[in-house]
């Protein structure tokens, strides 16, 4: 079936090739987070303030309807290929069947900071789709990533050579020092007054794994026993498929701009997230809920040794991680040497 897609994408791309490149054409592309509150929102900003630029928003989620997967493989096709530039926040794979222009450049900004866990060409990928993800790598005109000590590991990673790096960092991440207004009570106007605790755990390969974490995540002792200090709020990773609990939480996955959650909440507790960068330049405590670790690691892998590297606690159970938020106990040494 992604056979036939790539194929069908690629036919009418080419087809819209034969129309010259808009200079003043921009398209921001995300392939699973639909509501470029990333870095990519960013990006747009400065291209606003520069010139009269025209935008164009891509998602793979436009293929959900018969009415925008339409538009996906006509009018965004088009934009796609007469585009003077394109940035992105993930791998787009039917990316590895097209021909773009000289004339357009493709910057991979990647939608986490920092290295924790491994990730593209640095995980176990099927030879079909290793070549793929290296076709798209080869289309690329920059790779922006977090700092000059990243690039090796980044460029081996996303398959480019190290001069296609650009060690700037996440503008999603330069944010977090300006923007200050949110909307979080407006959203959650019941968490005046509380503390906040932010659980964001990653995804792992196996569907069958992801239903696991909230089940290892005791909520009802949580609030138990933090509940009268602490507001719990949940946000899953969007290839986390699964869902959250009505009662006793806060739902944050759809809420629509990360840093906000970032910026307002008090603590985190994640995995093996790079959410956890962001987190550690405001220099706020987390706890690292590793329940899984020896498995992740026989799965995925990290770059580094996970309980030394990460930027706080490392807990296995929730009991552990309740205890420790009871006693104030997050490393928070580990996190000014981090960051």
């Amino acid at each position: 079936m992604k056979g036939l897609f790539y194929f069908l994408y690629s036919l009418f791309f080419h087809l819209f090739r034969l129309f010259p490149v808009k200079e003043n054409s921009v398209v921001l592309l995300s392939p699973h987070n639909a509501n470029f509150k990333d870095s990519l929102m960013y990006v747009k900003q400065e291209f606003a303030k520069r010139g009269d630029f025209v935008f164009t928003e891509i998602s793979s989620r436009e293929l959900d309807s018969i009415r925008t997967a339409i538009k996906f493989f006509t009018v965004k096709a088009y934009r796609l290929a007469t585009a003077r530039y394109i940035f992105l926040n993930d791998t787009f794979m039917p990316m590895a069947k097209l021909n773009f222009s000289k004339k357009t450049t493709i910057v991979q900004l990647w939608h986490g900071q920092g290295i924790l866990k491994k990730f593209i060409m640095d995980t176990n990928l099927t030879d079909e789709v290793r070549r793929n993800a290296q076709k798209c790598a080869d289309k690329y005109t920059y790779v922006v990533v977090s700092s000059k000590k990243a690039l090796p590991i980044c460029a081996g990673a996303f398959g480019v050579d190290e001069n296609k790096c650009l060690p700037f960092g996440q503008p999603a991440s330069d944010a977090l020092y300006k923007d200050k207004k949110t909307h979080f009570y407006d959203t959650y106007p019941e968490l005046k007054g509380k503390k906040t605790v932010l659980y964001a755990p990653t995804f792992r390969d196996d569907p069958e794994a992801d239903k696991e974490i909230l089940e290892n995540f005791d909520i009802e002792k949580f609030n138990r026993e933090l509940g009268e200090e602490y507001a719990l709020l949940i946000r899953l990773h969007p290839q986390i498929h699964t869902s959250v609990p009505e009662k006793g939480v806060f739902n944050a996955t759809g809420y629509d701009d990360v840093n906000e959650l970032i910026r307002e909440c008090d603590i985190l507790i994640t995995d093996y997230s790079s959410i956890c960068m962001e987190f550690s330049m405001l220099g706020k405590p987390m706890l690292f809920f590793a329940y899984d670790l020896e498995k992740y690691k026989n799965d995925r892998d990290l770059y580094f040794e996970y309980e030394g590297y990460v930027p706080g606690k490392v807990v296995k159970t929730s009991d552990e991680m309740i205890e420790a938020i009871k006693n104030n106990d997050f490393d928070s040494e580990k996190n000014a040497a981090f960051r």
